[in-house]
This record gives C-alpha cells, structure tokens and sequence, in this order.
C-alpha cells in the first residue's frame, strides 16, 4: 500500500474517533502526495462538508470529478446543491437567536439538521438553545453528535459545562461513541461499489512538420563558391497540419505550432487558423495539461509535470485547478531542486489563493518555511509563526518548525 492510501486509512480511522480536524489535516497530505487518491479527496470534502464549509467541499469534489472521473465526487456536487439553501436557513436561525427568538430558531435548525450539511454547527446552536428552554436531555442528545465527530470542539465543551452547571443535571453522564455518519457509511459503499481509478489517455506531441525546401541545396558543395549560387530556404506554413491538430484536440501538437508561428509574418488565411489555434487553447487545453502535469508527478515525471503545469497555468487563469496548477508546480520545481522556483509558487498560492482555496495552505507555509531556513532565517521565521498562528493543531507543526522558531 503506498504512503498516499496508508495517510488516507489513518485520516479515516482519525475521524472515527472523534479528531475531524486531524483526520482533515491527513487528508491533505495524502493528497499532496498523490492528487489521484480519489477517496481523500472526497472524504477531505465530506468532513469540510460537516464543519459546514460547502464552497471548500464543493471545489473539491468538482476537482475530483474533473481529475480523475470519480463517480462519488459527481453524487456530492449534485446532492450538495440543495445545501445552499440551508446554509442561508442556518445564517437566519443564528441571527434570531441572537434576538433570543429561540423557537423561531429551533424550527429553522431542525429543517437545516435533515441532511449532514453543517452538522457541527447546527447541532451546537441547537443544544444551546434547548438549554435556553429547560429541555437538557434533549440538549445532552446534540452535543453527543458534535463531540462524537469533534471531541475537541470548543463549543460542544461549552455547552456541555454550562449543561452541569444550570440543568440540575449532575447525574447526566455525557458519553462519546464513536459512530460514523451516515454520509460517511454511505461513502464508503459506494467507493467500494464503483470506484475505479481513471486513467487518462496523454497525447504523445508530434513533431512539427517540415516543409520542403523550395529548392535542393548541397550546403557542403557549394560552401565556397559565390553566394548568388545559394537559393535560401523557406518553410512553409504548415496549414494542412494544424488544421488536423485542432480538429483531434491535440492540444500539445497545437501548443507547440502556435508557440513556433505566433510572432512570424503570416498570410491573412494562415493568421486566422492560428487564431483558431490559440482560441482551444484558451477555452479546452487547460484542464488537460493540469491533468497530464499531475500524472507526471505520481510517475515522478518532474520534467515533463513542469511543461504541463506551466501551460495549464498559462491558459487557465480563471479555470477552478488554477490555484492546485500552482501549488503543483511548486512540488514539481521542489523535486527538481529547483528551490528559488518552487519558492516563488509556493509563494504564489500561500498569497493569492489562501482564502480561495484552502486545500494546501498549512503545507505551503510548511514548504516555505523550510525552504527559506538556509536561504533566509527571518522569512523561515515568518512563515513558521504564521503556520503556528494560523493552524495550532497542523500536523506540520512539529520538531522543524519548533527549531527554526527558537533559532
């Protein structure tokens, strides 16, 4: 079993018993070391799903989809779609509370608890006000749910000491079991049902196609005698062929033709096929060299990850796996040793893409502190406290931030 799938079992195995934010901290990092693990993907997106982060959970599941064809991951953005009424149900019912409409409220929360959509949250606004009402079996019963899933959770603890202090319940004994959701279960199922690793089809690049020579030269011959014996050569436009190219979408063959005539002086026909040219490129290449650029990298391919990924960059910018483009050819630059590289991505996500998109935050501060700390100890410094700061209880925060902090 490789690293990525043992990271996933102990991810799950974490979330079972009551650590959600372990267990979504594993995930990461079993993704980052293999973006076709499908069910870390999608387990990261359900256990973001149950903190009530839908537009996270959302985007990974889409990146799912679009990467690797899980069938999962297509189920959960459908079935999702109808959370973000309850998300607005939710902001609703908080506000009423907070003008102690508390039965207003708790009609609101148990239409929003119908699904796992935010489960945390709702289940500890409804312990608290049940609470407020005098009905402490009942509030005992939604704070069970949240410690069940989140041990840790600050506000099931809260509600649960001011449970003992005001219920005159000192005889209630809260007790955790470790059941998994129903969403979770169901999951797992269908994982094991359908799941099946898709695998895509990379167009190997042909070479560009030669013209012939307007006339046959023996450079070797003629090399000294006068040069008004020399007919200079001439390539052609090779229209036939890039026409081909476009009509299969072989968007590296096309890449490569429009990187080799873009700036030459072209007949009136051939500027408007090249237009073509650059035009699936804008709207249909992305994806597939972000694709192709992750494949490579599970096949320790760091070369040929890095043309990809650059051109998924380049004609992706507003495309979803734009900012997973980025963070992956960080890694890409990284295993190449090339370290000013693979800071200036890592650099580049932690920057632009940290509210967007929180799949690799943690590890690219984690990245960037390690990698400044023989280049730069200050920077190294920042982004380990920014780590500790932001993310207490990462996994990354371990012996190597500790040094670099103290040093």
């Amino acid at each position: 079993m490789d690293k990525s799938k043992k990271l996933y079992n102990k991810a799950l195995k974490k979330y079972n018993n009551g650590y959600i934010d372990e267990a979504i901290n594993i995930c990461e990092k079993s993704i980052s070391l293999n973006i076709k693990n499908s069910a870390s993907i999608n387990l990261k997106g359900l256990l973001l799903y149950l903190k009530g982060d839908l537009d996270s959970s959302r985007k990974l599941w889409k990146m799912n989809w679009h990467l690797n064809k899980d069938r999962v991951a297509e189920k959960y953005i459908y079935d999702s779609k109808y959370d973000i009424k309850k998300l607005q149900m939710y902001n609703i019912a908080v506000k009423l509370i907070k003008e102690i409409k508390i039965n207003e409220a708790l009609k609101i929360l148990n239409k929003c608890k119908e699904s796992d959509f935010n489960s945390i949250n709702v289940n500890n606004y409804l312990s608290a006000c049940y609470i407020k009402k005098g009905e402490y079996e009942r509030a005992l019963e939604h704070i069970n749910k949240v410690l069940n899933i989140n041990k840790k959770n600050k506000v099931a603890l809260l509600n649960k000491k001011t449970l003992f202090k005001y219920g005159s319940s000192n005889n209630i004994k809260i007790k955790v079991v470790p059941v998994m959701g129903i969403i979770i279960t169901s999951f797992i199922i269908i994982l094991l049902i359908i799941y099946k690793p898709f695998i895509y089809k990379k167009s190997t690049p042909e070479l560009s196609y030669e013209s012939k020579e307007l006339t046959t030269v023996n450079k070797t011959k003629e090399k000294n005698k006068n040069n008004n014996d020399i007919i200079s050569k001439k390539e052609l436009f090779p229209y036939n062929e890039i026409r081909k190219e476009i009509d299969s979408k072989n968007f590296n063959s096309i890449y490569n033709y429009v990187f080799k005539w873009k700036d030459k002086q072209l007949s009136i026909n051939e500027r408007s096929l090249l237009g073509k040219a650059i035009d699936i490129l804008k709207l249909e290449s992305g994806e597939y060299f972000y694709s192709s650029g992750c494949e490579n990298i599970n096949n320790k391919n760091y070369s040929d990850a890095i043309k990809e990924l650059q051109r998924a960059c380049e004609y992706g910018e507003n495309q979803w796996y734009y900012p997973h483009a980025v963070y992956m050819l960080a890694i890409a630059y990284e295993n190449t040793s090339d370290v000013e590289s693979a800071i200036r991505y890592y650099s580049m996500y932690e920057s632009n893409f940290k509210n967007d998109i929180k799949d690799y935050e943690e590890t690219a501060l984690y990245k960037l502190s390690l990698l400044y700390k023989n280049i730069n100890i200050d920077k190294s410094k920042f982004y380990a406290k920014k780590l500790v700061s932001n993310f207490p209880e990462s996994i990354y925060n371990n012996s190597n931030i500790g040094i670099i902090i103290n040093n």
